[in-house]
């Protein structure tokens, strides 16, 4: 079914009436009646009752009907934003990031969207969870980069990544030299973890993660001047991170995946934004998005369990 002949269904289906609606349409009635006999005969099925006084929607026809004008509007509304991007020479895109996302994927996203588009300027902030949502809900960020999941309203998602979720280790740790571990291998651990104010839904999920597991192990709350990967390194305990991580962490750090673990990044925003780099970038992201780890567990569901 191609849209020209869908368009000729909607408006006979709206006016009931051949001649009025080949007018409308700007052809004579014997092709447009061709036309529609033509779409019955690909779906095998009649979508008209017609009497030589009137003519009445089938059951199949009604159906067509409701479905065949929302095809169109999105395909109007396609073609409008096609367009748009077709005509778009220069722009503007904030950008609002976690650490965690940065670590993940988030500069080959931009360095190939700048490539491909290098006329609109990016702007990138790094901010707390608390940061971003708050920027993203006053238009300071026309989009942003998280991890897990945001119920605020009125954000839209799209998960863009996900992140194998694992351990940062003294490259001398007996679990170093392991291809990967089950989480409760950690129980006698330091854990170092940010101060829960930093990412309270973080925060929480991984306690939530260590009583589901059935270990408590002791935790190291990193003060504002510290770095994660350079307490591991100096000794200070481990950190459970994603494993992006690895690419900007000391040598004398290893990074081992914990087993069937991940963590989901994805973007959000507001879909009142009417900024087409907005739209231009979204596109970009969905089309290249990276397959999703189904065989894993998502670390954010841990907090439903």
């Amino acid at each position: 079914m191609d849209l020209a002949k869908l368009k000729a269904f909607v408006v006979v289906a709206e006016e009931l009436n051949f001649r009025k609606s080949a007018e409308i349409l700007g052809m004579s009635q014997p092709p447009l009646t061709r036309l529609i006999a033509s779409l019955e005969e690909e779906l095998a099925t009649p979508l008209f009752e017609r009497t030589t006084r009137q003519v009445k929607l089938t059951g199949a026809g009604v159906f067509l009907l409701k479905e065949g004008r929302e095809i169109l509007a999105k395909a109007d509304e396609l073609e409008k934003e096609v367009r748009s991007i077709g005509k778009l020479k220069t722009g503007n895109l904030s950008i609002g990031f976690s650490t965690t996302t940065f670590l993940a994927n988030l500069p080959k996203i931009i360095a190939e969207f700048q490539d491909r588009f290098p006329k609109i300027k990016v702007e990138l902030q790094q901010e707390s969870r608390s940061g971003i949502v708050k920027g993203l809900k006053t238009g300071r960020f026309d989009i942003c980069f998280l991890e897990g999941n945001v119920s605020e309203e009125p954000f839209s998602q799209h998960s863009v990544h996900d992140e194998s979720l694992g351990v940062l280790l003294p490259k001398k740790h007996s679990l170093a030299k392991r291809k990967e571990i089950e989480l409760k291998e950690l129980k006698n651990e330091t854990v170092i973890l940010h101060p829960r104010k930093e990412s309270s839904d973080f925060y929480d999920t991984i306690a939530q993660l260590f009583k589901h597991s059935g270990i408590n192990p002791k935790t190291y709350i990193k003060k504002e001047t510290e770095s994660c990967p350079i307490l591991v390194a100096t000794g200070k305990g481990v950190s459970l991170t994603i494993s992006g991580s690895q690419n900007f962490a000391p040598s004398e750090t290893h990074f081992v995946p914990i087993k069937k673990l991940y963590l989901p990044v994805s973007v959000f925003w507001i879909p009142e934004n009417e900024n087409s780099s907005l739209k231009t970038f979204l596109s970009f992201v969905i089309e290249n998005e990276s397959l999703s780890n189904k065989k894993a567990e998502c670390l954010m569901d841990v907090m439903r369990l």
